[in-house]
């Protein structure tokens, strides 16, 4: 059974998208998100890691695209939300510094998985999501 992440697509009033720097790993620039959590839908998983790695309290408007990586078992969506709220929040032991930035001004440190996400973000890719009870 592969792993399913979630991650997020957060625009400021500029345009501008949202990415976290991890401490862990790679160190690299990266949209909000993780993986789920035993029986967790997709919609509670992307706004608890948004929380939790931002403070940002979000809603999903749509499901951008979804990846796989079959070779690393790995499945990832990719969902476009709004913010709703915020609450205060500091560099923790997973994220480094949180910030906005322009299509054309994004940090070099970012894997090429990411780019093509934030491509996709930038571009308005759109799916559709289905709840099914």
């Amino acid at each position: 059974m592969p792993k399913v992440g979630v991650f997020a697509a957060i625009f400021d009033e500029d345009g501008r998208i949202l990415l976290t720097k991890i401490k862990y790993g790679s160190g690299n620039w990266t949209l909000p998100g993780g993986h789920l959590e035993k029986n967790e839908s997709p919609i509670e998983g992307v706004k608890r890691e948004v929380y939790e790695e931002t403070g940002y309290i979000v809603e999903a408007n749509h499901l951008i695209a979804v990846y796989s990586s079959p070779l690393k078992d790995d499945l990832v969506l990719l969902f476009k939300v709004a913010i709703v709220g915020q609450d205060s929040w500091e560099p923790n032991s997973e994220i480094e510094k949180i910030a906005f930035f322009e299509r054309n001004e994004l940090p070099s440190q970012l894997h090429p998985w990411n780019i093509k996400r934030i491509k996709n973000a930038f571009n308005q890719v759109t799916s559709n999501i289905h709840i099914f009870n």
